[in-house]
């Protein structure tokens, strides 16, 4: 066991990032963590790691941590961004608000939700989500969880906004890509995060959508290493940072298995990094990545800073 006997002492906060079909890396690694004791105290996710986070609200534990990793499978040969490039200029030259529908989305949440309330999860969960007029964060942890699910996933021009209370919202990664603010400003004191900027690396874009998402990629990076340094003295942060240096797209779930597989690896690899020989948490970053990617038995590298 890594994660050491709590007595009375609250499990550690997750904290999950966004990062689009990343989520099944998300995912395998979570499986592992849960595996070895992992009990989060509450749980915060922005954008897809809204979507891990709440099924884990209602499904702790290993045999919870298991069925996500069997939906994220059964997802492989899902491309939920799928359309023409005539439908899609369509889209543009009519001034819509977006170019996909969330309608796999929905279908989604509405096939695994246990009950469409925060008061029913069994974890305390806070999903962090954009109001798209005034720019501030918002997060969600009363009413009904599929519509905060689809506020936090709605990336801006790819999704429609989703309006809750009278206000539009888009995705939580606009503001608060990893949502450590959140978790201890509700009092967490040891903290368990997993991001996933360090994904779909692309240190040369080849294309003006490259260029774009190679941007929003280090808006990202800074933030999160700037909210690390702010809340050092607030609350022990450990941070497990895959880095894979190349990727398929946000909405490709083609490679969801290797993704699995290669979020357990890196799991195993670095959680031993993380913890004291008492099972805490030790605080720093611990950065893993595989070598060669998504090769199958490729062996795993790490770089630890705790």
């Amino acid at each position: 066991m890594w994660f050491r006997k709590n007595g009375d002492r609250p499990g550690p906060a997750l904290v999950l990032s966004g990062g689009g079909s990343m989520g099944a890396l998300q995912a395998g690694m979570l499986r592992v963590l849960i595996a070895r004791g992992l009990r989060p105290s509450r749980i915060v996710g922005t954008s897809v790691g809204a979507l891990n986070g709440a099924f884990l609200a209602f499904n702790p534990g290993a045999e919870g941590a298991d069925r996500l990793v069997e939906t994220w499978r059964g997802l492989a040969s899902e491309r939920y961004m799928r359309n023409s490039p005539m439908r899609v200029a369509y889209r543009l030259a009519s001034r819509q608000r977006c170019l996909f529908s969330n309608d796999f989305l929905r279908e989604l949440i509405a096939e695994h939700a246990v009950e469409d309330d925060f008061a029913a999860a069994q974890v305390p969960l806070h999903i962090t989500a954009t109001n798209m007029t005034s720019g501030q964060k918002r997060v969600f942890s009363e009413g009904p969880v599929s519509q905060a699910v689809l506020a936090s996933t709605a990336i801006p021009g790819i999704f429609p906004p989703i309006d809750i209370d009278g206000a539009s919202y888009i995705d939580g990664g606009v503001v608060a890509h990893l949502d450590l603010d959140t978790a201890v400003e509700a009092g967490s004191r040891d903290v368990l995060a997993i991001d996933l900027s360090h994904c779909f690396e692309e240190p040369e874009p080849k294309s003006a959508l490259g260029v774009v998402s190679r941007t929003v990629d280090i808006v990202m990076r800074h933030r999160v290493e700037r909210d690390m340094t702010r809340l050092r003295g607030a609350a022990r942060i450990t941070l497990l940072q895959p880095e894979v240096s190349e990727g398929h797209g946000v909405g490709d779930l083609s490679q969801a298995t290797r993704l699995l597989e290669l979020g357990e690896s890196l799991a195993e690899q670095s959680a031993e990094q993380c913890f004291d020989t008492r099972g805490r948490l030790r605080p720093g970053v611990v950065s893993v990545s595989p070598a060669p990617l998504l090769a199958a038995g490729s062996a795993v590298s790490g770089r630890v800073r705790c």
